[in-house]
């Protein structure tokens, strides 16, 4: 049964291609139905027309033709002429003939190789010819291209082949076909010649020639493998080597790829990117990630408690001044020139890092004592003639604090890192060039105070040590469609009975400022981690954490943040962090470091206790803020006062003005709520929403 015209080039993919047709010796009429039963087909086609030898001359000229229809009853133009003056021009083009007389058509068709003979009359017949034709030029097209396609990709494979590292052969039949000059090189051979005709056998040891065997075979059963054998080279000597076998063709012929890597090559890259990864490239220590890893597989290595360990940690506690007075190429170069004193003072046996920007740290063992370490790297460099600024009479100081492991118990990598930071401080804290170690000098460093406040320093001590503190969150809750989950972080001190003691009790006898910054650490560390879990459970929780103002002005802060979110997996984007009013205004200058460093790990900013004012607004025009946090006075008396509650409305008004946006807190009855809803604050908080709690949990109140 013979096909419907209409359908039999169904699926067809050539109604986007217009046909460019030439119809020879037909009248204008036929040539256009010829061309409307193509489009009732849907088939776009462009018509040209010659109806004289002359004018077809013409026609190819300008353009050769790749389909024509040619008219064998037209006796104005001779068929036999116009096809060969058709060949002759376009060797390739589809010619169908029509006309009445058949038996002319079929001599012509089988004389010159020609593609149909229809019946004039059959316009559908015609099109459907015409359609198949235009497909089959299309295919050879997108042949040709990709022919040329694969020749490119063949020479350029060939080129990466010869000028490849690795030892690549492609063998036919157990034969060499080619080879590049890795191969050749590792086989003790100089050119191709000298393994033209020779098998490849010859090269594989006697032991692993049929397993060899098998390998090629399963090239064609499983495609690409790799397995190793014991090679021969051309003196005989024996090495192993792994080979990737896979199928491959060249000039058509189907052959068998022969690979084996340069793994000096790939080790060597292997160990460049390790020491990029792991080396501060300005001194060559370790960097402080590096570092951190080191200090933590030493602390979890049984053997390694029971040999103890010691940190030195040496700042340069005028780094910033040395800046300013001999500039950033000055200060940097003196950097360098510390950090090869260190290098020189210090045994191979210790694992030197940058820690900071102007922080260094030595893990050390018990071999040697530590605070010989610290005294002896402290004289070398008060004694070392800096190059670096010669031409300023500064010079730089350093504060250094020591701090051992306890061979008794346990101590993780960032409890110690927090003491070695605490020594520091109270290093520098009491003049330039001082050596403080942390269990000599810091715990009893609290004679000067009340009997209760000594009690409660002693206390913090032992919860920084012993994890005695505690973590509460409280909701903070969205009037304007924020589907996340945010929670303010508050810190809780557990007591000797178990008791919780809230922040304004503990920390004000606190007030040294290494350990009020190692408290920060603390929250920050234990937040962290308790967001990371969450955000593995799927919930889309913000967590705000408050940093006082000791946190603010530790250098080390940053890093610290930034190590906490490694080491968790977590985000900046997941943290607010909150800085007082206060404390912004009395640290400018280091709390506008900080929110720069923030910001760019995409931490957002928000200000606490935020009251009407030059001082709070000029905070605002300083730093980077994304997030008012009201102070409480804004809600005395809202629900009744309603002067406060244009003032309310004015703040906020203003403040979503210039695009920040604001929280109301301590929230505490119903009526100061509506308030807040219809002022159209972005976030309330308090005790009448939901008081701090252990756990992450918030139910509206239906």
């Amino acid at each position: 049964m013979s096909a419907s015209p209409e359908f039999a080039l169904e699926g067809q993919e050539t109604t986007g291609n217009p046909v460019e047709m030439l119809v020879v010796g037909c009248p204008l009429s036929v040539a256009d139905g010829f061309a409307n039963a193509l489009r009732n087909q849907g088939q776009a086609a462009h018509l040209k027309i010659a109806e004289s030898l002359e004018a077809l001359d013409q026609q190819i000229a300008a353009e050769p033709s790749q389909l024509v229809i040619l008219n064998t009853d037209e006796e104005a133009i001779p068929p036999v002429a116009a096809i060969e003056k058709i060949q002759a021009k376009t060797p390739t083009a589809s010619i169908l003939l029509v006309g009445k007389d058949k038996k002319v058509q079929r001599s012509l068709a089988i004389d010159y190789g020609l593609q149909d003979l229809i019946d004039i009359k059959d316009e559908a017949h015609v099109a459907l010819a015409v359609r198949r034709e235009h497909q089959a030029l299309m295919l050879r097209q997108d042949l040709a291209r990709l022919k040329e396609q694969l020749e490119e990709a063949e020479s350029r494979s060939s080129q990466l082949v010869h000028s490849s590292r690795d030892a690549i052969a492609y063998i036919h039949e157990g034969m060499y076909l080619n080879t590049n000059q890795a191969y050749l090189d590792m086989f003790g051979y100089e050119s191709p010649d000298e393994i033209d005709g020779l098998p490849i056998m010859d090269m594989i040891d006697a032991e692993s020639r049929s397993a060899f065997k098998m390998a090629l075979r399963m090239v064609n059963e499983s495609g690409k493998h790799s397995e190793e054998f014991r090679c021969v080279t051309s003196d005989n000597q024996n090495f192993s080597a792994r080979m990737v076998f896979s199928p491959a063709s060249i000039d058509g012929e189907h052959c068998t790829q022969v690979m084996i890597r340069d793994q000096g090559q790939n080790l060597a890259l292997q160990q460049r990117i390790e020491e990029l990864t792991s080396k501060d490239s300005q001194t060559g220590f370790f960097n402080r990630q590096a570092f951190m890893e080191r200090l933590e597989s030493v602390l979890g290595n049984p053997e390694g408690d029971r040999k103890g360990h010691t940190l030195v940690q040496i700042s340069i506690s005028n780094y910033g001044d040395m800046r300013e007075s001999c500039g950033f190429d000055c200060a940097e170069q003196m950097l360098t020139e510390v950090a090869s004193v260190l290098a020189a003072t210090a045994t191979r046996a210790h694992t030197i890092a940058r820690f900071g920007d102007h922080d260094f740290m030595i893990l050390c063992d018990d071999k040697e004592p530590a605070l010989e370490i610290a005294e002896r790297c402290l004289h070398n460099l008060r004694g070392h003639a800096f190059k670096s600024n010669q031409e300023t009479l500064a010079k730089p100081a350093y504060a250094i604090g020591v701090t051992k492991t306890d061979k008794a118990g346990e101590i993780h990598a960032h409890e110690l890192i927090n003491r070695s930071c605490r020594a520091t401080g109270i290093a520098r804290s009491e003049g330039d060039n001082r050596v403080v170690f942390y269990n000599a000098q810091i715990p009893g460093d609290t004679e000067h105070m009340a009997e209760a406040d000594a009690a409660v320093v002693k206390t913090i001590d032992k919860a920084l040590a012993n994890d005695g503190f505690r973590l509460k969150y409280q909701p903070i809750v969205s009037l304007q469609g924020d589907t996340r989950e945010n929670y303010s972080v508050y810190l809780r001190l557990i007591d000797e009975d178990g008791k919780e003691v809230i922040p304004d009790i503990f920390l004000s006898p606190a007030r040294d400022p290494g350990r009020l910054a190692e408290i920060d650490r603390w929250v920050v560390r234990n937040a962290v981690r308790e967001l990371a879990n969450h955000r593995r459970n799927g919930q889309k929780i913000i967590f705000h954490i408050i940093l006082s103002r000791a946190g603010i002005e530790d250098e080390s802060m940053l890093l610290w943040i930034c190590d906490c979110l490694r080491e968790f997996r977590a985000k900046g984007a997941w943290l607010v962090f909150q800085f007082s009013e206060s404390d912004l205004r009395n640290a400018l200058q280091p709390a506008k470091e900080l929110i720069d460093g923030l910001k760019r790990i995409n931490c957002r900013i928000a200000i606490n206790n935020y009251c009407e004012g030059d001082a709070g607004d000029g905070l605002l025009k300083h730093l980077e803020i994304d997030i008012v946090k009201l102070s409480p006075d804004f809600m005395r008396d809202l629900a009744t006062d309603t002067a406060q509650q244009k003032r309310m409305n004015e703040t906020n008004k203003r403040l979503q003005s210039e695009g920040y946006k604001t929280i109301a807190s301590s929230v505490e009855d119903a009526g100061s709520l509506a308030i807040l809803w219809n002022i159209g604050v972005n976030y309330i908080q308090g005790y009448f929403l939901q008081e701090p709690s252990s756990t992450i949990t918030f139910e509206e109140e239906q």
